[in-house]
């Protein structure tokens, strides 16, 4: 009769377990990366009732061989694969958007203030010998600087935004290393002798490793210790057994506005290894978008005062005096007087030289919206071009003619072979652009010369207004401009300039002398004459404003492929689309990890149906137990009354 209780005993502690287990799984329904669990029963080892001839077994009940976790590690593997991928592709998203909203704002971006900047130069052009019409040029023109430099502290502050928000990542990604770490510890302690492991520390763990992967890709190895090794980037290991490695932030060696990733024990820098997570999305971020924009943004400041620069030196201004430069941008700004025409690269913390290398604007046209390395190799010097990652020079010497129009050269001292220099030819200059003139007065809108026909002229030859040509740098200075001229004709076919040797006649032949152009048409009679003078007075000539105004639209930049109006736009554009981009990668991502997340709860999630079903089944199961309890007891309690009679 022992049997019988000890089978139902068996049967009813099982149930209970059973029971129990089901009851867990139902209330962490809702708990993130929980892994149903499942009493795994087993049959307790018979005893033999029987004889040698007669064998026989009877059953001695049931047991609870585990309490298993139903887990799938291909499923889990895939779910933080896509997480990062969400982690990365969110912070895309985020920051691209506030990007955006910077640059593209119809009220406060570039764009109107750019419009009203020639807008005013076009009221200037209509209106020549207005000073009111040059005083709101003036003021468009420091509102235009205003923003310029706005726009760039804006950049810079979501520079910094990215660098404390790299530091705060990179400190969770810390905290969550210690912390598996110590799961890893209590799941060792939890083991004992006997060999098993808590399912709900396992989950702990992986729901922690979960969190990692948000911030960082990972990849894990599981110890024959029960530990879970995790590694980051390449393999670099971050949790060893209850040994983390930790990471911090430090400035990047080769650009001091920017962060590194690196290992503290080892200082092992993995920054370019962190391809995923929200550091992926923050370094993807800074690099492909935030630097390609503030590059074009001060492409665009030193394009504009360039260009304008020299149209208006080659214009006159209300008082008759050549024009001057109209804005004022910082090195290497081609113009500016020496030293402030020159720029110094910014050399590698961990270069052995002690070389400087400077810089210079040679062609406005010819520059690029990128940053360049300079390095020295062993077989010599190489320039790489960062935006496209591409080797534009490279050889025994440092580049003897410009490189995207940048002269290259070293300052001063020795550069060693491993030694690299940063050279960011427009980053900041948006920071510096600003008006240089502050009267009126000064604005060159007539052109420095005009014409006249001698009054006793015969023939039917006419001459141009004239121009002083744009493509001439630096342009002509007083007195040989503004001499007076005579071109005089001693017959139908030659002409002389001041007297000078006769000079053969086409009808509509350019006629350069002292930085001028004009063009004399038609057929002139023996003694007739032209004059080339300074244009001193002509304060209702607009030639110059209408040239300074064309500039809106000419296409002066990147070699003859965009003008200042259009890279605004391309700018604009770029980054608009790149969040285009990843808004839709997003969508995409979620729709994978959610996709994952099912075929992972597929297996180890929490059906209620299913849990409610199993209650049934296991309370049943502890009802007959406690009857076949109650029945066996009921046998034992009538046994001896049995036996007395």
């Amino acid at each position: 009769m022992v049997d019988i209780l000890r089978t139902g005993l068996s049967a009813l502690i099982s149930s209970q377990r059973a029971l129990a287990t089901t009851g867990h799984n139902i209330a962490n329904v809702n708990k993130p990366g929980y892994s149903r669990q499942r009493a795994e029963l087993g049959s307790n080892i018979p005893y033999f009732a029987g004889s040698a001839g007669q064998p026989m077994y009877i059953g001695t009940g049931v047991h609870v061989q585990s309490i298993a976790r139903v887990y799938d590690d291909f499923a889990t593997q895939q779910v933080r694969g896509h997480t990062s991928n969400v982690g990365q592709a969110e912070t895309m998203d985020a920051w691209i958007g506030q990007l955006d909203g910077i640059l593209g704002d119809g009220k406060t971006g570039l764009a109107p203030a750019l419009d009203r900047f020639f807008a005013a130069a076009q009221d200037v052009a209509d209106s020549p010998a207005s000073l009111s019409a040059r005083q709101a040029l003036l003021g468009q023109s420091g509102t235009l600087a205003a923003r310029f430099q706005e726009l760039d502290s804006e950049i810079n502050a979501v520079r910094e935004g990215v660098n404390q928000n790299l530091s705060n990542v990179v400190g969770s990604i810390n905290t969550l290393a210690a912390g598996i770490a110590k799961i890893n510890e209590s799941i060792v302690l939890s083991q004992g002798g006997n060999g098993g492991t808590s399912p709900d520390l396992l989950d702990q763990r992986d729901q922690m490793v979960a969190d990692l992967a948000r911030k960082v890709p990972v990849s894990t190895l599981e110890q024959s210790d029960g530990t879970l090794t995790v590694f980051v980037g390449n393999g670099q290991t971050l949790v060893q057994g209850y040994k983390t490695y930790a990471l911090e932030t430090t400035r990047s060696a080769s650009d001091s506005r920017k962060l590194d990733i690196r290992f503290a024990q080892n200082d092992s820098v993995v920054t370019d290894y962190l391809s995923g997570g929200e550091v992926g999305g923050l370094i993807a971020f800074q690099n492909q978008v935030l630097d390609p924009a503030q590059n074009k943004l001060g492409l665009m400041a030193v394009g504009l005062a360039k260009t304008f620069n020299d149209q208006h030196r080659l214009g006159m201004d209300f008082d008759g005096q050549l024009g001057g430069d109209f804005f004022e941008i910082g090195a290497p700004f081609p113009g500016n007087p020496p030293p402030s025409d020159v720029a110094q690269a910014a050399p590698n913390t961990n270069n052995s030289g002690n070389a400087t290398v400077t810089f210079q604007i040679a062609d406005i046209g010819a520059v690029q919206p990128s940053d360049y390395e300079v390095f020295r190799g062993s077989s010599g010097y190489s320039v790489r071009r960062l935006s496209d990652d591409s080797i534009v020079y490279s050889g025994a010497s440092m580049p003897g003619t410009p490189v995207d129009g940048l002269t290259i050269g070293i300052g001063s001292g020795a550069m060693n072979v491993g030694d690299r220099f940063l050279v960011q030819p427009t980053q900041q200059m948006a920071r510096t652009f600003q008006l240089a003139i502050q009267d009126p007065r000064d604005i060159a809108a007539a052109a420095p010369i005009k014409t006249l026909a001698g009054s006793s002229n015969t023939g039917t030859a006419k001459i141009s207004a004239g121009e002083v040509p744009s493509n001439q740098s630096p342009p002509p200075t007083n007195p040989p401009l503004l001499d007076t001229v005579n071109i005089q004709f001693p017959s139908a076919n030659q002409y002389t300039i001041n007297g000078g040797a006769p000079i053969a006649y086409t009808s509509g032949d350019n006629i350069d002398f002292n930085g001028w152009r004009v063009q004399i048409t038609g057929t002139p009679a023996a003694g007739d004459t032209f004059q080339v003078a300074s244009n001193a007075g002509g304060v209702g000539d607009n030639r110059n404003a209408l040239k300074l105004v064309d500039l809106q639209s000419k296409q002066t930049l990147v070699n003859g492929a965009s003008s200042v109006q259009d890279m605004h736009g391309e700018m604009v554009a770029e980054v608009g689309t790149r969040g285009s981009n990843a808004r839709a990668t997003l969508q995409a991502q979620t729709a994978l990890l959610e996709h994952a997340t099912q075929a992972r709860d597929g297996v180890s999630g929490v059906n209620l149906d299913e849990e409610a079903a199993n209650l049934m089944k296991y309370q049943q199961s502890y009802e007959a137990a406690a009857k076949v309890i109650q029945i066996g007891d009921s046998i034992i309690q009538t046994l001896p009354d049995a036996i007395r009679r």
